[in-house]
């Protein structure tokens, strides 16, 4: 009887363990912000900021804004070279220790924490997009970062996802100036003399998607969740599909779709169980305004093709925001679920980073064209 018992002690004991592994990241907070400009105005934030952490503090650099006007009334983005270093406090809150400079403006890499440093891939300079694989890592000793190149990218791309188990970085997909990619890349951080692989290809081209890789039984798998295509019409199509690849079997295999199609958003695993989705555009808005702007490329009128313009504008300037919606994926069941929302404007086109038992997410897009200053924080369990 009492092995009966025991037995029953441990498999309640295994349950709750799982249960609290999934608990929900909780206790939103800003746990600090971008500093202010030298003529004292706050930060105005940043969307596709490099951010990693390495030798216990956050890297933050680079990333784009509208600093004069918004996109929809003429304003030029503007692509920074900024690196702010991050230290933690007992409390959890940020307090700049340092700002240095990226080699060069850039803006939408797909960026990953790895124990050698915050890797930074692609992107976009302001001129160009970059093949540029960049490793930033930070002195504790010296109080300096420094910027190592890693081995380039076979072709120059933006908005691609990418995660790490430590050793590997796989990258997948992205974007040209003309299309989505279905490209699928692993870099061996020890082995980075023979530069990038080139993997299975995607099931479908995609950037702005979320990449996961997860632990399973004597092998792992990749995840990739959501995000969208560019298409020739000018409308995009957004995904809600979910798809692994199994490293050891060196295939891909199709998962339970999404509640519904997101792209650009973050996400982090919490467990070899659990992949938690944070925010991310459902692409109502990011549709209407495609469809005008297409409208308005075909139109041949110019009082029409002004009304027109004129419907997108108020569309962009009404931007509703992006989902406050925490989405988890249970890897056992292939199930998802919609869990708490997050109290706060959610952004989009950043990077989740977990750090100390909480996951941040670093500035970003809170709507068409407007920025955060704002890091957000919350507490893993």
């Amino acid at each position: 009887m009492k092995g009966h018992f025991l037995i029953l002690f441990l498999t309640m004991l295994t349950y709750a363990t799982a249960q609290q592994t999934e608990a929900a990241p909780k206790q939103w907070h800003i746990a600090g912000t971008l500093p202010q400009g030298a003529n004292g105005a706050p930060h105005l934030g940043l969307a596709g900021a490099v951010a990693g952490v390495h030798n216990g503090v956050l890297l933050v650099g680079g990333g784009a804004n509208f600093p004069d006007a918004t996109p929809w009334m003429g304003g030029a983005k503007k692509y920074h070279d900024d690196l702010f270093v991050y230290e933690q406090n007992s409390n959890g809150a940020l307090q700049l220790i340092a700002t240095e400079k990226l080699p060069h403006s850039l803006a939408y890499s797909a960026n990953c924490t790895t124990p050698k440093g915050v890797v930074a891939v692609g992107g976009e300079t302001g001129s160009a997009l970059s093949r540029d694989v960049l490793l930033l890592r930070w002195d504790a000793a010296a109080k300096k970062a420094s910027v190592d190149r890693l081995p380039l990218l076979p072709m120059a791309l933006t908005n691609a996802a990418i995660a790490s188990d430590g050793r590997n970085v796989y990258l997948a997909g992205g974007e040209t100036a003309t299309k989505a990619l279905d490209l699928f890349l692993c870099l061996d951080l020890q082995d980075t003399a023979s530069g990038w692989q080139t993997l299975p290809a995607l099931p479908q081209p995609v950037s702005h998607g979320v990449l996961a890789v997860v632990p399973h039984q004597n092998s792992q798998q990749v995840f990739l969740l959501g995000g969208r295509k560019k298409n020739t019409s000018g409308i995009s199509s957004l995904y809600a599909s979910a798809f692994a690849f199994d490293v050891a079997k060196n295939v891909w295999q199709q998962k339970k779709e999404l509640p519904f199609a997101l792209s650009a958003g973050t996400g982090i695993t919490t467990s070899s169980q659990s992949i938690w989705l944070i925010g991310g555009d459902k692409g109502e808005t990011f549709h209407r305004a495609e469809t005008l702007i297409a409208a308005i490329a075909q139109e041949q009128d110019a009082v029409k093709r002004e009304a027109l313009n004129q419907q997108k504008i108020a569309v962009q300037a009404g931007h509703p925001g992006f989902s406050n919606r925490m989405l988890h994926y249970d890897i056992a069941k292939d199930a998802w679920s919609e869990k708490d929302t997050i109290p706060f404007a959610v952004p989009v086109t950043t990077t989740a980073v977990r750090w100390n038992k909480q996951v941040l997410i670093v500035s970003g897009e809170i709507k068409a064209g407007v920025r955060t200053p704002n890091i957000l924080a919350a507490k893993l369990e």
